[in-house]
């Protein structure tokens, strides 16, 4: 067995949440650990030694977790510290000041520092695995390379254990009690281009963590991962709820057309000769204002929910064709920014109808204004989940097979557990959802009827975790499920 022991050097732990500035995250995510082991290996020089130890680190899989349950919070308080010096005296919310007679402004900004006291100085991470001999000493000079986990204010030792504990946190694809960032293959060089490129890393894969006895042979692997990709609309004229279709086809128009040739099969949705791919890919969903009194179903953005088995490659790809934005002055963005300006055409009028401008928001969801935007409204765990945009039904119901049970396959086929309880209706279920008759489903070329389409409403046997999209269309805008009990 192959593991990691991590002291805190200072008896306590400053770790902030990944969704929540000012909450404490525990337990530490295993990808924690690996950065921090992949920052001393920046820092030194990039030893080849060390970066084959980091490889095949990264290739073991999800650690096991030895992790002490028992912990003290600390007070959270909001701390306002300096940013750096800016040339002029006015910021972006007026003027700050200067220093003294000097003309160089100093901002504040507000910080949040929330601390945990755990009941042990140490956790480990353990693999079922023996480390191999040649990799020992690239292993080791890591370790001592790790200074810090996470923030500069928790200050770690790390070290290959002599003894290994008995986990009790474990990974899981069943009921999970916590879901953590851990590493997997391709981490090492992602991590390593962002930082040259001056930009900071995205959360890596998520994986369930339960107890070793814990029961949870009747739960499932959720088809997608809760960390949504959140493009927000910044300008361009207000888009209705029916319009998510034809908004996310020209959202995969466009970052086609910044790939250039030979698009891969994630993007494309194509296999190389051409055919359909089978393959679960990134699904593109509209994030619409409903479910509340006033609810009208405008757009507030686009969302992209990437499939659980998504490598750390193929994120990194992403993420670059989002940020491979060109340079439109009149819209004010900044180099390098995730930006999105999509043109739509009416397909009926065959003419331009507008403009929407998508920027990525990389905040934390507590600081997104709009609870539609953050990535919680669609991820919370539901028992029933109720269709924003229709379903389009994957076949044509017959006798035999009405549309309650093909919709029931829908949800198997997409990765979800079977409904005990299946509604559909061509008016929506949710406040300011349209009609089914708003939502134009595409014509087959051969003339053959549309595909029907339809709102519904499931209830699971047990509450599941979002996004949930199901049906044919789910990659196109349509069969975007959502929680009934979360609040726009």
């Amino acid at each position: 067995m192959f593991a990691l022991t991590i002291e805190w050097l200072m008896g306590r732990a400053v770790v902030t949440s990944w969704n929540d500035r000012e909450e404490p995250e525990w337990p530490p995510h295993p990808d924690r650990v690996f950065m921090a082991l992949v920052a001393g290996f920046g820092e030194s020089g990039e030893d080849p030694a060390e970066r084959a130890a980091l490889e095949w680190i990264e290739r073991l899989g999800p650690p096991d977790l030895t992790i002490p349950e028992l912990l003290s919070t600390r007070t959270p308080f909001t701390t306002y510290v300096p940013v750096n010096d800016d040339s002029s005296p006015v910021g972006k919310k007026g003027p700050f000041g200067s220093m003294g007679s000097i003309p160089i402004g100093r901002n504040r900004q507000p910080r949040h520092y929330p601390a945990i006291v755990p009941a042990g100085m140490s956790f480990q991470m353990s693999w079922d695995i023996d480390l191999p001999a040649n990799l020992r000493a690239g292993v080791e000079s890591l370790c001592a390379k790790a200074t810090y986990l996470g923030h500069s204010a928790t200050p770690v030792r790390i070290g290959i254990a002599e003894q290994e504990l008995i986990p009790n946190l474990i990974p899981t694809d069943s009921q999970a009690r916590h879901r953590m960032r851990v590493f997997g293959p391709g981490r090492l060089d992602y991590l390593l281009n962002r930082h040259r490129a001056g930009l900071r890393p995205q959360p890596s894969g998520w994986q369930g963590y339960a107890e070793p006895k814990a029961p949870s042979a009747t739960s499932h692997k959720p088809p997608y991962d809760q960390a949504i990709i959140t493009l927000r609309q910044t300008e361009g004229r207000r888009w209705s709820l029916e319009s998510a279709p034809n908004l996310i086809e020209a959202l995969r128009n466009a970052l086609m057309s910044r790939h250039g040739p030979n698009p891969p099969e994630w993007l494309s949705g194509h296999e190389p000769n051409g055919a359909p791919s089978h393959a679960n890919r990134p699904a593109a969903f509209p994030m619409a204002f409903v479910g509340r009194e006033h609810a009208d179903g405008h757009l507030l953005g686009i969302g992209i929910a990437l499939p659980t088995e998504f490598t750390p490659q193929q994120s990194a790809e992403l993420f670059a064709l989002i940020q491979n934005n060109p340079t439109i002055e009149a819209l004010d963005v900044e180099a390098g920014q995730g930006f999105v300006q999509l043109y739509f055409r009416d397909p009926g009028a065959g003419q331009a109808a507008g403009t929407c401008n998508l920027l990525l928001d990389e905040r934390p969801d507590r600081e997104r204004e709009r609870t539609t935007l953050k990535a919680g409204t669609w991820t919370k765990s539901s028992q029933t989940w109720t269709s924003i945009t229709p379903v389009m039904l994957p076949r044509y119901p017959k006798a035999n097979r009405p549309e309650e049970v093909i919709i029931a396959e829908a949800c198997v086929q997409a990765g979800y557990p079977a409904p005990c309880e299946v509604s559909f209706n061509r008016s929506a279920f949710l406040a300011g959802v349209p009609h089914v008759r708003s939502f134009a489903a595409r014509a087959w070329p051969d003339n053959r009827p549309r595909r029907p389409i339809y709102h519904v409403q499931l209830t699971f046997p047990e509450p599941i975790s979002g996004p949930v999209l199901i049906g044919a269309g789910r990659y196109t805008g349509f069969g975007i499920c959502r929680p009934i009990d979360s609040k726009s």
